[in-house]
């Protein structure tokens, strides 16, 4: 007998990392928004490189760290909440706060369709959504490589697709940003794969700048 593809959390990772699994992430643009507004990202290029310094530098490396560790302790409910008030606590700004724990407690709310423990989580403590992702991902028999592309994609996806809005970029350029960061995500999880909250760290201050900055821009169709 074959194992399925992916092991056997490969069908219900599809519908976790869809984009019509309700996270609401549509509504959130990390910061993008004022980063198009500035000029800063303009064409695909440009937004490849900004996505491209997110995973290797910055926020999105580090929410792949606490999505690993997470993995690692995804049956241990006192580890988890503390993961998740310091992944809380290393939120740049208070758009990031808010855009990674509202996504996490929607993500933890949906998944308790599988997973009906996730109810229980949700309302013991406030739990960002990577560290959601890893534990929804190990409890439901998802591979920590697999978790980690999943948890990535999903991310850059969403960025991908508010900049498609917003520059406006075309669809086919859109397809065409996520095919070059095709190349770069695995890498991401295997870098995730052998970190430690010691390697928690960010080096893109244009974009941290950026989500703060999106707080007072005058004229925003995004909520981060």
């Amino acid at each position: 007998m074959h194992t399925a593809i992916g092991g056997h959390g490969f069908l219900p990772l599809l519908s976790w990392v869809s984009p019509a699994f309700p996270t609401g992430n549509y509504a959130y643009s990390h910061g993008l928004e004022w980063a198009v507004e500035q000029g800063h990202i303009h064409d695909v290029a440009s937004l490849c490189r900004w996505l491209e310094a997110l995973i290797e530098h910055g926020s999105l490396k580090n929410d792949l760290i606490f999505l690993n560790t997470a993995w690692e302790c995804a049956y241990e409910d006192e580890a988890l909440a503390d993961l998740a008030a310091y992944a809380l606590a290393c939120a740049s700004s208070r758009e990031r706060y808010e855009e990674s724990l509202w996504q996490g407690e929607a993500f933890l709310r949906a998944a308790s369709v599988w997973q009906p423990d996730c109810t229980a989580l949700r309302k013991a403590f406030a739990c960002p959504l990577p560290v959601a992702q890893g534990l929804v991902f190990r409890r439901g028999k998802v591979e920590r490589l697999a978790a980690l592309q999943a948890g990535g994609y999903g991310a850059v996806a969403a960025l991908v697709a508010a900049v498609v809005k917003l520059v406006p970029l075309g669809q086919t350029d859109g397809l065409r940003a996520l095919q070059h960061m095709e190349a770069i995500l695995p890498q991401a999880a295997q870098r995730a794969a052998h970190s430690t909250l010691d390697d928690v760290s960010s080096l893109c201050f244009a974009a941290d700048l950026a989500a703060m900055q999106h707080e007072t821009q005058r004229t925003r169709l995004f909520r981060t």
